[in-house]
């Protein structure tokens, strides 16, 4: 889980976060306003403060809001004028918004707020859908509501273009006033304040609500709320009946919303909905005792806690959150239960969890043992962290008696500060100044306290600062400022309008406010103009800010670091508290704890000093054994061992299915293994024998296994055993009774076969990775291999000479100058003619005997015994060249020879029994070949191919599974990987191996807990009937009434079954209101007949309907992955341009879920991580990113067209704009690759494209897209064992040097593209590897090591 936060305010109203990744208690910057109310959602707080106001916070987004604004421009053609913004009074607004209803000039077009900017101008949009539009931007059509074209023809009397610009929300990291109710502020104060109903069932991804409490007791809720308009619209006031009032309300996650009344009673608002977040009416609910008053309720999702005034807890049974809106009872409960313990406030978690405030001693209790199950939890549990408090805290005051507190000494905070003061930022003395101020005190710039600053300029200070003691300073104007400066509660309406801050007041540099934290290391610079901070009591007019790094709300930032919370940690000027602080309030909307593995400060709490571990009878005990073991002898020589040999057999029953068979058949597997002390002598035996146990199915060695692999279905727990060397089977299928037995066998398997290959811990820098389809991790790692193959000027690689004749294999790396192919034979006797052949494949059909002999033959030896002569030649484009027959035949029939070919800039050198026979002058460019041929009466004994790089067949390579559960994996040259889970949350690889599928036979470091989420869907069919209406009886002909998305399979609600034991349901099955296409107010998509397009509006042709419902799961693993923050991501891209051990930094792009752009500053080899992201911003939203040499990053946008980066240099590497780039014709791309000067593109219809003519610094985006044609009957797109395989490809991944391009098939196998040259870098056909229902395969390591 990612880190999360729960907030508390101290008695004297400071806010403090303590992060569940954390270890302490870190306080907001103090800023000079105290807190009363607090209530938070992820990333949002809001919060009452000492002024009665209300104020909203938002923070630890790495992603700035942004909103595009567009407006639509329409215009007709009249005879006269041609076209005119002068329109028929029929027809839509000159400026209205895209159908037209609402007119939206660009003078009424404004910031909802002073927390907005604009960023930059109106700008016309200059693509349609992907496809270019002339620098005008016109679309034309016949008429307004049409489909409108980039050509404009004789018949288009409409045209319109599209005005885009883009705001910012500004006042991130800092407290924002929301306007009060009245002009006067103080005449209806607001006393509570609540926000939730980020999950309200079937809401909008981003929705958030708000209610509030005023002196009045009136309830009033917050208009417009979202995580895109964090302040809302405007306050609405909610009816109360029988002149009640509330003192205290609170809202869940799903939108319920409990209220306290003042005569102790609770009421419950029902009716809240997706629809209708305001909900409709309230139900009274009574205290538990006539005689007791409730004083403040908590709602979670399926829980809500209360206390009374004589502080007893009390707990709500019967309450079913998700229910709630629909169902009065579920939201209201059915009864009481006591908890036995007093609190004076409590506060309920989203996924339940508790804490509470103590009744007497005002400290923070956590509620342990609370399941689903059990949502009352077992008992209090005292959270005791360290705080960190500021300076302006009385509690830290130098004088201070608390006997906790570690001070920093005057002299240390004089080294801090003094450090801070001579920086090479600052532009003059009134900056220093400002920023010592702003060091000094937290509170929000005020006129007075500004100009106060211009003043002190013309004393002391400036003759020369840096000889001013930093303590003269900081006394004085601490005297100055109690004197001058305003207080917040003076600020009355009239004065807080009229603050602003102008240039001139504060620096004589004119051009930006300098603010800096403390103890940071950069500078923030603001526009001044551009937003005053009348609703800003934040840090300085709204600068940005960024914390540090324990618990940071923030990733730690690079660029600006002043902090969120004030100081930074590290500094000597830090003072320190143990639990000596009395709360106020604790806040756990925010705060997710896993209670599998909880924080730190949870965990810690249970140690020693409060659980049974440190009792005085234990202690003893351990001090009598420690003494005992001292005196025992311990010689090892006189003991034998207790294992000679690890030798042991393994077996179980399953079912196997082999190939050629159509079911899985009753079977005994097992595994034998062998093992001496040395480790030279391993070997292990997989045997599958009949049911009976006495035949054998089938026997191979464990060495013949490249990879096991779990291919389970709901129900079925399966694994795959691929053994692609052997003949008879390539791939075993096994299936067991239980997903433990399955996941014990995997272990096993796996462990044997990475004892066999020598492969454990952390895989090398130039390793391939892998995804399957079930989000398993997979790694190739070509050490080994390329140990094994090196030779001394080159890598060789045996081929399989024994498939007999005519034998022909796929020459891995092609044949370019350098390689050399030496084949050992011995001739038959009565043999004739022999051909050897080196064959340019031109097409992918092997399958089609008639288009073998078409393919150009580079080289054709042929040796013809009868007439004594050796013939060369070339076969080119249909036709035989030139033969050459000199030179006789040294080869007779009946003898041994050995021929090697060595290929070299000249021409072929052919040597026969080592010397040399003849020179062939290349006809055709040798690195266009691909496969090897050879025919004849011979018997082949040894095939050499050596080639100056490592040779990596696909189908040979041995996978292992590092572990983990993971959509997709990408790494860079220098072994950084990241990763991204199926619920977008980001991943960076640990160095580790292992996790819960090796079941401890594992690494054990680096390994990390994992959780995923997953959605099921289920699609509800019906048809319209002229009698009943749409009904779920559909004709004969039609799909099933409850189906799978493409209507052919049977799916229902009842018997959707889980993968594995390690999923759970997290939801219940809720009606999708976000299908694409759109829904009605009841999730139902409209449309004529079946297999159509679906539609949210029903229209009188429709006859079918449809509706998606959904059900949400969760995996908990483990791997050796460690999460990333908080943003969710779509696509990550990583490219090293230095060499393993350099430490140079590593670029990773990425792409967040919310379409825009972000680049990861900080990332090197020893800091995987990175430190902070850099949004990029984009005009369109993005989907897919890579990143390759030579600062070359593309992307794809979610209109299917491409972009590049336009200015990427290594001062500069986010570069400067991005370009759009024309998709090729018709397709609508989804994943793009980045290589050296080439680009392979990826469509929706699986088709793949290569961009040509990409020269880095001459041509960057190059010059025209070629199309791979498809090939319907390829092998590579048909594979039984996958149900849902497609045609065309999954996903393609090019290396960061030439040549190497590979692929995923519709059918999840791996292929590898060959015959790429320079003149032709889309290649002319593919080599196959291991279908093993891969997703994604990441060879960004991939470096092609010469010799």
């Amino acid at each position: 889980m990612p880190s999360s936060y729960l907030y508390a305010i101290n008695n004297e109203g400071r806010v403090f976060g303590l992060s569940t990744s954390g270890t302490m208690w870190r306080e907001f910057m103090y800023l000079g306003l105290e807190f009363k109310q607090l209530s938070a959602v992820p990333h949002f707080m809001w919060a009452i403060g000492g002024d009665r106001q209300v104020y909203v916070h938002v923070h630890g987004l790495d992603v700035p809001i942004r909103i595009k604004e567009e407006i639509y421009e329409n215009e007709r053609w009249l005879p006269l004028e041609g076209f005119s913004g002068r329109l028929l009074p029929t027809d839509r607004y000159n400026f209205s918004n895209q159908d037209g209803t609402v007119d939206r000039s660009r003078d009424k077009v404004r910031l909802p707020s002073m927390a907005w900017q604009w960023e930059g101008d109106w700008q016309i949009e200059t693509t349609l859908d992907g496809q270019p539009l002339d620098h005008d931007g016109w679309t034309y059509a016949v008429d307004f509501p049409a489909t409108f074209t980039t050509k404009k023809q004789w018949k288009s009397c409409v045209r319109r273009r599209k005005w885009v610009r883009y705001r910012r929300y500004s006042a991130m990291n800092s407290w924002c006033a929301i306007a009060p109710l009245h002009k006067d502020a103080t005449k209806e104060p607001f006393i509570d304040i609540s926000v939730g109903g980020n999950q309200i069932p079937g809401g909008n991804p981003g929705c958030l609500v708000v209610w509030a409490v005023t002196a009045h007791g009136r309830v009033m809720f917050r208009v417009g709320t979202s995580t895109t308009c964090p302040e809302g619209q405007r306050w609405s006031t909610i009816k109360l009946v029988n002149g009640y009032e509330v003192c205290q309300i609170s809202v869940g996650i799903t939108g319920l919303v409990w209220a306290v009344l003042m005569i102790g009673k609770a009421i419950v608002r029902t009716g809240v909905t997706r629809e209708n977040p305001m909900g409709e009416d309230w139900v009274e609910v009574d205290p538990p005792q006539k005689d007791l008053k409730l004083i403040q309720v908590s709602v979670g999702t399926d829980a809500v806690w209360a206390v009374t005034q004589d502080g007893n807890v009390w707990f709500r049974k019967g309450i079913k959150g998700e229910m709630s809106g629909v169902c009065e009872q579920m939201g209201a409960g059915t009864g009481w239960v006591e908890m036995l313990s007093k609190m004076s406030l409590v506060s309920v978690a989203p996924n339940d969890q508790v804490w509470a405030i103590g009744h007497e001693d005002r400290c923070l209790y956590y509620r342990s043992g609370i399941t689903q199950s059990e949502l009352t939890g077992k008992k209090w549990r005292l959270i005791n962290a360290p705080l960190q408090l500021s300076r302006a805290s009385s509690n830290a005051s130098l004088s201070s008696s608390n006997r906790h507190s570690m001070c920093g000494t005057p002299q240390q905070q004089r080294h801090q500060s003094w450090g801070s003061l001579n920086r090479p930022h600052s532009t003059s003395e009134g900056t220093m100044l400002i920023r010592e101020w702003e060091e000094q005190s937290r509170s929000a710039p005020t006129p007075t306290s500004l100009k106060l600053w211009q003043r002190t300029n013309d004393g002391t200070t400036n003759k020369n600062p840096q000889q001013t003691s930093f303590q003269d300073i900081y006394l004085n104007e601490g005297k100055k400022r109690s004197a001058n400066s305003l207080d917040m509660d003076d600020l009355t309406e009239a004065s807080v309008a009229n603050i602003t801050i102008s240039n001139e007041s504060l620096t004589k540099t004119g051009e930006s406010i300098v603010v800096s934290g403390k103890g940071m290391g950069n500078v923030v610079k603001i526009n001044p103009a551009a937003w005053s901070p009348v609703h800003s009591v934040g840090s300085m007019v709204g600068a940005e800010a960024h914390p540090e790094t324990d618990g940071s709300i923030f990733d730690p930032d690079l660029t600006s670091d002043s902090g969120v919370y004030g100081e930074d940690e590290s500094s000597g000027a830090m003072y320190w508290a143990e639990c000596d602080t009395s709360w106020y309030k604790v806040e756990a909307g925010a705060c997710f704890v896993d209670t599998s593995n909880p924080p730190k400060w949870i965990a810690d709490t249970n140690g020693t000093g409060h659980g049974d571990i440190a009792e005085t009878w234990r202690i003893y005990i351990l001090e009598e054994l420690k003494k005992r073991l001292q005196k025992v002898q311990y010689d090892p020589s006189i003991y034998e061992k207790v294992v000679e040999k690890s030798s042991w057999i393994k077996n179980g029953d399953a079912k196997c299915k082999v190939k050629g068979s159509t079911s899985y058949e009753d079977c005994i597997i097992e595994l034998e293994w062998i093992s001496s002390d040395n480790g030279s002598l391993d070997s292990g035996i997989v045997t599958i024998l009949n049911s009976d146990g006495a035949t054998t199915i089938m026997q191979f060695p464990v060495s013949e296994i490249m990879c096991v692999i779990c291919c389970s279905e709901p129900g079925n727990p399966r694994i795959a055993i691929h053994t692609p060397r052997m003949p008879r089977s390539k791939v075993l299928r096994l299936q067991f009774s239980s997903d433990t037995e399955m996941e014990d066998w995997l272990a096993h398997l796996t462990s044997v076969s990475c004892k066999m290959n020598n492969v454990y811990g952390k895989p090398g820098p130039n390793s391939i990775w892998a995804t399957t389809a079930l989000g398993d991790v997979y790694v190739y790692d070509p050490a080994a291999l390329e140990e094994n193959q090196l030779s001394n000027d080159g890598y060789v690689q045996e081929l399989d000479a024994g498939k007999g004749l005519p034998f022909e294999c796929v020459l891995q790396n092609g044949f370019g100058y350098g390689s050399s192919l030496k084949i050992t034979a011995c001739i038959h006797d009565d043999a004739d003619r022999l051909s050897i052949n080196f064959v340019c494949y031109s097409t992918v059909s092997l399958k089609q005997k008639s288009v073998m002999d078409s393919h150009d033959v580079a080289l054709h030896f042929n040796p013809r015994l009868k007439e004594n002569i050796i013939v060369r030649n070339t076969y080119q484009n249909g036709q035989w060249g030139d033969e050459e027959r000199n030179g006789g035949s040294p080869l007779k029939p009946g003898s041994d020879f050995t021929l090697e070919i060595v290929c070299e800039p000249r021409g072929y050198k052919i040597y026969i029994d080592d010397t040399e026979f003849t020179c062939y002058s290349h006809r055709i460019l040798p690195q266009s070949i691909t496969h090897l041929r050879i025919k004849g009466l011979m018997t082949l004994c040894s095939i050499f191919y050596k080639s100056i790089s490592v040779i990596i067949d696909p189908t040979t390579m041995f996978w292992r599974q590092m572990g983990g559960h993971l959509k997709k994996v990408e790494t860079c040259s220098v072994g950084v990987t990241w990763g991204i889970g199926y619920g977008s949350t980001a991943w960076v690889y640990t160095g580790g191996w292992g996790g819960l599928f090796l079941k401890g036979l594992d690494s054990n470091t680096g390994i990390n807990s994992m959780v995923d989420t997953h959605n099921y869907y289920v699609y509800e069919n019906q048809r319209w009937n002229p009698v009943t209406g749409y009904t779920s009886h559909g004709l004969p002909t039609d799909r099933y009434m409850w189906s799978d998305a493409s209507g052919r399979h049977k799916r229902t609600r009842e018997h959707t079954k889980l993968l594995s034991m390690h999923w759970h349901w997290v939801s219940d099955w809720i009606v999708d209101f976000h299908t694409p296409g759109g829904v009605d107010r009841d999730g139902w998509q409209y449309a004529r007949d079946f297999p159509a397009q679906y539609h949210g509006k029903k229209q009188f042709t429709d006859y079918v309907r449809r509706r998606r419902w959904f059900r949400r799961c969760q995996l908990t693993t483990s791997g050796p992955w460690q999460e990333l923050g908080n943003t969710k991501l779509l696509d990550v891209s990583l490219y090293a341009p230095g060499k393993p051990g350099s430490d140079a930094p590593v670029y990773i792009w990425a792409i967040a879920s919310n379409g825009e752009a972000l680049f990861r500053r900080g990332v090197s080899e020893s800091c995987p991580m990175g430190v902070s992201w850099e949004h990029i911003p984009s005009d369109q939203a993005l989907v897919g990113i890579s990143c390759g040499p030579c600062g070359q990053v593309w992307a794809v946008g979610k209109n299917g067209s491409s972009y590049w980066r336009l200015g990427i240099t290594p001062a500069k590497p986010t570069g400067i704009q991005w370009q759009n780039v024309e998709p090729p014709s018709g397709a609508h791309l989804k994943q793009i690759s980045v290589g050296k000067d080439v680009v392979w593109a990826l469509d929706m219809a699986g088709k793949l494209s290569v961009r040509h003519g990409v020269q880095v610094n001459v041509f960057p985006e190059g010059t025209h897209w070629q199309t791979l044609p498809v090939m319907p009957n390829d092998p590579i797109h048909i594979d039984m064992a996958v149900a849902n395989a497609k045609q065309g490809f999954r996903q393609v991944a090019i290396a960061r040097e030439q040549g190497q391009v590979w692929a995923v098939s519709g059918a999840g196998i791996l292929c590898r593209r060959i015959g790429i040259t320079d003149e032709n870098p889309a290649g002319t056909g593919w080599a196959t590897g291991i279908g093993a229902n891969w997703q994604h395969i990441s060879i960004g390591g991939l470096v092609n090591k010469t010799k």
